[in-house]
Protein backbone atom coordinates (compact mmCIF):
# COMPACT_ATOMS: atom_id res chain seq x y z
CA UNK A 1 0.00 0.00 0.00
CA UNK A 2 1.70 2.83 -1.11
CA UNK A 3 0.70 6.53 0.95
CA UNK A 4 1.47 9.54 -1.39
CA UNK A 5 2.52 12.66 0.48
CA UNK A 6 -0.26 14.77 0.07
CA UNK A 7 -2.89 11.86 1.74
CA UNK A 8 -0.36 10.93 4.77
CA UNK A 9 -1.99 13.73 6.47
CA UNK A 10 -5.70 11.85 6.65
CA UNK A 11 -3.97 7.69 7.00
CA UNK A 12 -6.18 6.62 8.74
CA UNK A 13 -5.20 4.81 12.37
CA UNK A 14 -8.51 2.33 11.86
CA UNK A 15 -5.89 0.62 9.36
CA UNK A 16 -4.31 -0.83 12.59
CA UNK A 17 -7.59 -3.10 12.73
CA UNK A 18 -5.77 -4.99 9.84
CA UNK A 19 -2.84 -5.90 11.78
CA UNK A 20 -5.75 -6.88 14.43
CA UNK A 21 -7.14 -9.39 11.62
CA UNK A 22 -4.56 -10.96 10.07
CA UNK A 23 -2.41 -11.64 13.42
CA UNK A 24 -6.19 -13.15 14.61
CA UNK A 25 -5.84 -15.42 11.84
CA UNK A 26 -2.28 -16.10 11.90
CA UNK A 27 -2.93 -17.51 15.94
CA UNK A 28 -5.57 -19.42 14.91
CA UNK A 29 -3.47 -21.28 12.35
CA UNK A 30 -1.22 -21.81 14.52
CA UNK A 31 -3.72 -23.54 17.11
CA UNK A 32 -5.04 -25.03 14.52
CA UNK A 33 -1.69 -26.49 13.53
CA UNK A 34 -0.81 -27.59 17.41
CA UNK A 35 -4.43 -29.15 17.85
CA UNK A 36 -6.26 -29.65 14.96
CA UNK A 37 -3.47 -30.91 12.49
CA UNK A 38 -3.20 -28.05 10.01
CA UNK A 39 -0.18 -27.09 7.94
CA UNK A 40 2.20 -25.38 9.70
CA UNK A 41 3.18 -23.57 6.36
CA UNK A 42 0.17 -21.70 6.42
CA UNK A 43 0.57 -20.03 9.53
CA UNK A 44 4.46 -19.14 8.46
CA UNK A 45 2.47 -17.43 5.26
CA UNK A 46 0.34 -15.67 7.56
CA UNK A 47 2.56 -14.70 10.04
CA UNK A 48 5.18 -13.03 7.29
CA UNK A 49 1.72 -11.09 6.13
CA UNK A 50 0.93 -9.80 9.43
CA UNK A 51 4.79 -9.11 9.81
CA UNK A 52 4.77 -7.03 7.03
CA UNK A 53 1.68 -5.57 7.61
CA UNK A 54 2.53 -4.21 10.88
CA UNK A 55 5.82 -2.65 9.71
CA UNK A 56 4.05 -0.69 7.01
CA UNK A 57 1.21 0.45 8.87
CA UNK A 58 3.28 1.27 11.85
CA UNK A 59 6.24 2.85 9.86
CA UNK A 60 3.50 4.87 7.73
CA UNK A 61 1.41 5.78 11.04
CA UNK A 62 4.69 7.05 12.85
CA UNK A 63 5.54 9.15 10.16
CA UNK A 64 2.04 11.28 10.22
CA UNK A 65 2.73 11.56 14.11
CA UNK A 66 6.11 13.28 12.91
CA UNK A 67 5.25 15.53 9.76
CA UNK A 68 1.34 15.94 11.02
CA UNK A 69 1.04 15.72 14.74
CA UNK A 70 -2.15 18.09 15.24
CA UNK A 71 -4.11 15.57 12.58
CA UNK A 72 -3.03 12.32 15.30
CA UNK A 73 -3.90 14.78 17.96
CA UNK A 74 -7.78 15.47 16.28
CA UNK A 75 -7.98 11.82 16.18
CA UNK A 76 -7.28 11.20 19.48
CA UNK A 77 -9.69 13.86 20.66
CA UNK A 78 -12.64 12.61 18.50
CA UNK A 79 -15.52 11.26 20.16
CA UNK A 80 -15.60 8.03 18.04
CA UNK A 81 -12.04 7.62 16.36
CA UNK A 82 -10.41 7.90 20.03
CA UNK A 83 -10.96 4.16 20.57
CA UNK A 84 -8.71 2.85 17.96
CA UNK A 85 -5.76 4.42 19.14
CA UNK A 86 -5.68 1.20 20.94
CA UNK A 87 -5.40 -1.01 17.77
CA UNK A 88 -1.67 0.61 17.96
CA UNK A 89 -1.24 -1.21 21.37
CA UNK A 90 -3.50 -4.19 20.31
CA UNK A 91 -1.70 -4.44 17.36
CA UNK A 92 1.87 -5.08 19.39
CA UNK A 93 0.14 -7.62 21.52
CA UNK A 94 -1.39 -9.62 18.61
CA UNK A 95 2.27 -9.39 16.95
CA UNK A 96 3.54 -11.11 20.30
CA UNK A 97 1.18 -13.53 20.40
CA UNK A 98 1.48 -14.42 17.02
CA UNK A 99 5.08 -14.82 17.37
CA UNK A 100 5.24 -16.58 20.43
CA UNK A 101 5.59 -20.14 19.27
CA UNK A 102 7.54 -19.02 15.72
CA UNK A 103 10.10 -17.16 18.16
CA UNK A 104 9.51 -16.36 21.40
CA UNK A 105 12.50 -13.41 21.89
CA UNK A 106 10.64 -11.95 19.71
CA UNK A 107 7.23 -12.43 20.98
CA UNK A 108 8.72 -10.61 24.24
CA UNK A 109 9.98 -7.81 22.92
CA UNK A 110 6.37 -7.15 20.69
CA UNK A 111 5.40 -7.88 24.77
CA UNK A 112 6.74 -5.68 26.76
CA UNK A 113 6.11 -2.53 24.29
CA UNK A 114 2.67 -3.14 24.09
CA UNK A 115 2.01 -4.05 27.54
CA UNK A 116 2.71 -0.63 29.06
CA UNK A 117 1.44 1.13 25.83
CA UNK A 118 -2.07 -0.52 26.41
CA UNK A 119 -2.29 0.79 30.15
CA UNK A 120 -1.25 4.01 28.49
CA UNK A 121 -4.28 3.84 25.82
CA UNK A 122 -6.71 2.44 28.46
CA UNK A 123 -6.06 4.96 30.62
CA UNK A 124 -5.85 8.06 28.48
CA UNK A 125 -9.12 7.19 26.81
CA UNK A 126 -10.97 6.26 29.58
CA UNK A 127 -9.83 9.53 31.32
CA UNK A 128 -11.28 11.50 28.42
CA UNK A 129 -14.41 9.38 28.58
CA UNK A 130 -14.79 10.60 31.94
CA UNK A 131 -13.88 14.34 31.24
CA UNK A 132 -15.35 15.43 28.06
CA UNK A 133 -19.44 15.64 27.14
CA UNK A 134 -20.98 13.03 25.01
CA UNK A 135 -24.05 12.36 23.22
CA UNK A 136 -25.81 8.54 23.01
CA UNK A 137 -24.95 8.73 19.31
CA UNK A 138 -21.41 8.72 20.06
CA UNK A 139 -21.14 5.44 21.99
CA UNK A 140 -20.81 2.45 19.97
CA UNK A 141 -19.40 -0.87 19.67
CA UNK A 142 -15.72 0.42 18.76
CA UNK A 143 -15.57 1.91 22.13
CA UNK A 144 -14.97 -1.72 23.78
CA UNK A 145 -11.50 -1.81 21.65
CA UNK A 146 -9.35 0.02 24.65
CA UNK A 147 -11.00 -2.90 26.91
CA UNK A 148 -10.48 -5.62 25.06
CA UNK A 149 -6.47 -4.70 24.18
CA UNK A 150 -6.11 -5.65 28.03
CA UNK A 151 -7.50 -9.04 28.13
CA UNK A 152 -4.87 -10.11 25.39
CA UNK A 153 -1.94 -8.98 27.74
CA UNK A 154 -1.90 -11.85 29.68
CA UNK A 155 -1.96 -14.42 26.67
CA UNK A 156 1.82 -14.03 26.93
CA UNK A 157 2.33 -12.48 30.46
CA UNK A 158 1.85 -15.38 32.47
CA UNK A 159 5.08 -16.65 31.05
CA UNK A 160 6.82 -13.18 30.86
CA UNK A 161 5.81 -11.40 33.85
CA UNK A 162 4.42 -12.24 37.43
CA UNK A 163 0.81 -13.43 37.57
CA UNK A 164 -0.93 -10.52 39.51
CA UNK A 165 0.44 -8.41 35.94
CA UNK A 166 -1.58 -10.71 33.79
CA UNK A 167 -4.64 -10.82 36.30
CA UNK A 168 -4.53 -6.89 36.70
CA UNK A 169 -4.76 -6.10 32.88
CA UNK A 170 -7.55 -8.93 32.80
CA UNK A 171 -9.80 -7.23 35.72
CA UNK A 172 -9.61 -4.09 33.96
CA UNK A 173 -10.56 -5.62 30.91
CA UNK A 174 -13.34 -7.43 32.28
CA UNK A 175 -14.98 -4.88 34.74
CA UNK A 176 -14.93 -2.36 32.06
CA UNK A 177 -16.28 -4.75 29.82
CA UNK A 178 -19.40 -5.28 31.73
CA UNK A 179 -19.70 -1.33 32.29
CA UNK A 180 -19.15 -0.61 28.36
CA UNK A 181 -21.54 -3.03 27.02
CA UNK A 182 -24.01 -1.72 28.84
CA UNK A 183 -23.93 1.62 28.14
CA UNK A 184 -23.62 0.36 24.18
CA UNK A 185 -26.65 -1.58 24.15
CA UNK A 186 -28.77 1.15 26.08
CA UNK A 187 -27.70 3.37 23.02
CA UNK A 188 -28.46 0.80 20.43
CA UNK A 189 -31.90 0.07 21.96
CA UNK A 190 -33.06 3.13 22.40
CA UNK A 191 -31.23 6.22 20.45
CA UNK A 192 -31.13 6.25 16.35
CA UNK A 193 -29.51 3.27 14.60
CA UNK A 194 -25.78 3.77 13.94
CA UNK A 195 -24.48 5.32 10.92
CA UNK A 196 -23.90 2.52 8.26
CA UNK A 197 -20.34 2.66 8.34
CA UNK A 198 -20.36 1.79 12.06
CA UNK A 199 -22.58 -1.28 11.60
CA UNK A 200 -19.87 -4.17 11.49
CA UNK A 201 -18.50 -2.84 14.65
CA UNK A 202 -21.32 -5.02 15.86
CA UNK A 203 -18.86 -7.68 15.51
CA UNK A 204 -16.79 -6.06 18.10
CA UNK A 205 -19.43 -7.25 20.82
CA UNK A 206 -18.20 -11.05 20.00
CA UNK A 207 -14.22 -10.21 21.00
CA UNK A 208 -14.45 -9.51 24.44
CA UNK A 209 -16.15 -12.38 25.99
CA UNK A 210 -14.11 -14.45 23.60
CA UNK A 211 -10.63 -13.64 24.36
CA UNK A 212 -11.44 -13.33 28.12
CA UNK A 213 -11.90 -16.89 27.28
CA UNK A 214 -8.50 -17.20 25.87
CA UNK A 215 -6.55 -15.34 28.39
CA UNK A 216 -8.43 -17.21 31.57
CA UNK A 217 -7.73 -20.41 29.98
CA UNK A 218 -4.11 -19.44 29.81
CA UNK A 219 -4.06 -18.29 33.20
CA UNK A 220 -5.40 -21.79 34.54
CA UNK A 221 -3.30 -23.44 32.80
CA UNK A 222 -5.62 -25.14 30.49
CA UNK A 223 -8.43 -26.14 33.15
CA UNK A 224 -12.28 -25.69 32.08
CA UNK A 225 -14.81 -24.40 34.49
CA UNK A 226 -18.64 -22.59 34.80
CA UNK A 227 -16.92 -19.36 34.11
CA UNK A 228 -14.49 -20.32 31.42
CA UNK A 229 -17.69 -21.62 29.52
CA UNK A 230 -19.68 -18.72 30.34
CA UNK A 231 -17.74 -16.67 28.70
CA UNK A 232 -17.21 -18.77 25.79
CA UNK A 233 -20.99 -19.22 25.28
CA UNK A 234 -21.86 -15.80 25.90
CA UNK A 235 -19.33 -15.08 23.00
CA UNK A 236 -20.97 -17.77 20.51
CA UNK A 237 -24.36 -16.76 21.67
CA UNK A 238 -23.52 -13.39 20.08
CA UNK A 239 -22.37 -14.67 17.32
CA UNK A 240 -25.46 -16.45 16.43
CA UNK A 241 -27.32 -13.11 16.96
CA UNK A 242 -24.75 -11.10 14.36
CA UNK A 243 -25.84 -14.04 11.86
CA UNK A 244 -28.73 -13.62 12.34
CA UNK A 245 -29.06 -9.90 11.88
CA UNK A 246 -27.17 -10.80 8.98
CA UNK A 247 -29.04 -8.19 6.41
CA UNK A 248 -28.18 -5.69 8.22
CA UNK A 249 -24.91 -5.55 6.78
CA UNK A 250 -24.29 -3.64 3.37
CA UNK A 251 -21.85 -5.65 0.99
CA UNK A 252 -21.81 -3.58 -1.59
CA UNK A 253 -20.41 0.33 0.16
CA UNK A 254 -16.97 -0.82 1.69
CA UNK A 255 -15.06 1.06 4.87
CA UNK A 256 -12.59 0.42 7.17
CA UNK A 257 -15.04 -0.42 9.56
CA UNK A 258 -15.11 -3.98 7.86
CA UNK A 259 -12.44 -5.37 9.09
CA UNK A 260 -14.19 -5.04 12.48
CA UNK A 261 -15.49 -8.40 11.14
CA UNK A 262 -12.18 -10.52 10.97
CA UNK A 263 -10.17 -10.13 14.38
CA UNK A 264 -14.07 -10.95 16.50
CA UNK A 265 -13.88 -14.07 14.36
CA UNK A 266 -10.79 -14.91 14.59
CA UNK A 267 -11.41 -14.72 18.46
CA UNK A 268 -14.45 -16.96 18.75
CA UNK A 269 -12.73 -19.71 16.14
CA UNK A 270 -9.37 -19.77 18.58
CA UNK A 271 -11.76 -19.85 21.38
CA UNK A 272 -13.60 -23.10 19.79
CA UNK A 273 -10.40 -24.36 18.76
CA UNK A 274 -8.96 -24.10 23.02
CA UNK A 275 -12.10 -25.72 23.81
CA UNK A 276 -12.29 -28.28 21.61
CA UNK A 277 -8.43 -29.56 23.00
CA UNK A 278 -10.27 -30.03 26.40
CA UNK A 279 -13.51 -31.86 25.09
CA UNK A 280 -11.89 -33.49 22.21
CA UNK A 281 -15.51 -33.71 20.96
CA UNK A 282 -16.79 -34.21 17.16
CA UNK A 283 -19.09 -30.95 17.30
CA UNK A 284 -16.19 -28.68 18.49
CA UNK A 285 -13.54 -30.26 15.78
CA UNK A 286 -16.15 -29.62 13.03
CA UNK A 287 -16.96 -26.43 14.36
CA UNK A 288 -13.05 -25.08 14.76
CA UNK A 289 -12.59 -26.21 11.14
CA UNK A 290 -16.20 -24.09 10.39
CA UNK A 291 -14.76 -20.90 12.25
CA UNK A 292 -11.43 -21.27 10.69
CA UNK A 293 -12.98 -21.84 7.31
CA UNK A 294 -15.49 -18.85 7.81
CA UNK A 295 -12.49 -16.27 9.11
CA UNK A 296 -10.08 -17.10 6.47
CA UNK A 297 -12.62 -16.43 3.94
CA UNK A 298 -13.57 -13.05 5.74
CA UNK A 299 -10.25 -11.87 5.89
CA UNK A 300 -9.32 -12.27 2.42
CA UNK A 301 -12.56 -11.01 1.07
CA UNK A 302 -12.11 -8.07 3.29
CA UNK A 303 -8.20 -7.81 1.87
CA UNK A 304 -10.03 -7.71 -1.72
CA UNK A 305 -12.16 -4.92 -1.11
CA UNK A 306 -9.60 -2.71 0.87
CA UNK A 307 -7.21 -3.65 -1.86
CA UNK A 308 -9.80 -2.62 -4.37
CA UNK A 309 -10.36 0.70 -2.48
CA UNK A 310 -6.73 1.38 -2.73
CA UNK A 311 -6.67 1.28 -6.56
CA UNK A 312 -9.51 3.58 -6.56
CA UNK A 313 -7.65 6.06 -4.40
CA UNK A 314 -10.67 6.14 -1.65
CA UNK A 315 -8.40 5.93 1.24
CA UNK A 316 -6.33 8.05 3.37
CA UNK A 317 -8.52 11.24 2.38
CA UNK A 318 -10.08 13.34 4.37
CA UNK A 319 -13.14 12.74 6.04
CA UNK A 320 -16.96 14.39 6.64
CA UNK A 321 -17.87 14.90 10.17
Amino acid sequence: MQIKQRSLEFFPVQLFAVVMGVSGLSIAFAKAYHILGAPYIIYEVFLLIDTLLFLLIFTTYLLKFLKYPQAVKKEFLHPIKSAFMATISISFLLVSIAYYDYAPTVSLVFWYIGTPLQLYFTLNILSFWINNEFKEVHSNPAWFIPIVGNVLVPVVGVDAAPVFISVFFFSIGLFFWFVLFTLVMYRIIFHHPMAKKLIPTLFIFIAPPAVAFISYFRMSYGSIDMFSMFLYFIALATFFLLVFMMKRYDREEFFISWWAYTFPLAAITIATILLNMAFKNALLYYGSYMFLLLTTFVVGFVTWKTLEAVKKDKLCREEKE
